[in-house]
């Protein structure tokens, strides 16, 4: 019984620990990225330059880049890596009524009463799909990730 109540404890912990982790943003130096970035940019996106640069956990529980580069100051886009610099999605706004039929039906079924913002349209490395949408329900918020049928990818509470 013991150890039951131990192992129990310490997933208890874990999972604090887990939900006290996700979704903080730690800003990084433009200088302090791995090169891999900055190649990436430089080959992909020429007349782009980098202007932020955030470390953070995704709901997945990966660690991420999420880079803005901008061209001018009306044209900027955010684009995420792995921790190695490997590019993984382009991200874009969206307008709620441009989200998928799927997605938006999922949102109805999934999350009955909470209010869609801030949506977007990854990009993916390989040309697929998907769809990041925070929710907000009273003081419940959401951050959601969706593939382009409407099934929920990962989901995390913003803090």
């Amino acid at each position: 019984m013991k150890k039951t109540m131990l192992i129990l404890t310490a997933f208890a912990a874990l999972a604090v620990f887990q939900w006290t982790a996700c979704g903080k943003d730690n800003t990084v130096a433009i200088a302090d990225l791995p090169s891999a970035i900055k190649v990436y940019v430089d080959a992909n996106y020429p007349g782009y330059t980098l202007d932020e640069a955030e470390k953070e956990t995704n709901c997945s529980g990966a660690t991420v880049y999420d880079v803005e580069i901008e061209q001018g100051e009306e044209n900027d886009l955010e684009l995420t890596f792995d921790i190695d610099g490997n590019f993984l999605y382009s991200e874009t706004d969206v307008a709620s009524a441009d989200l998928p039929t799927a997605v938006v039906n999922s949102i109805a079924t999934n999350y009955a009463g909470f209010a869609s913002e801030e949506p977007s349209k990854l990009t993916l490395a390989d040309g697929s799909t998907r769809y990041e949408v925070e929710l907000e329900k009273g003081k419940t918020d959401k951050e959601v990730l969706f593939d382009s049928e409407g099934q929920v990818i990962c989901e995390q509470d913003e803090h």
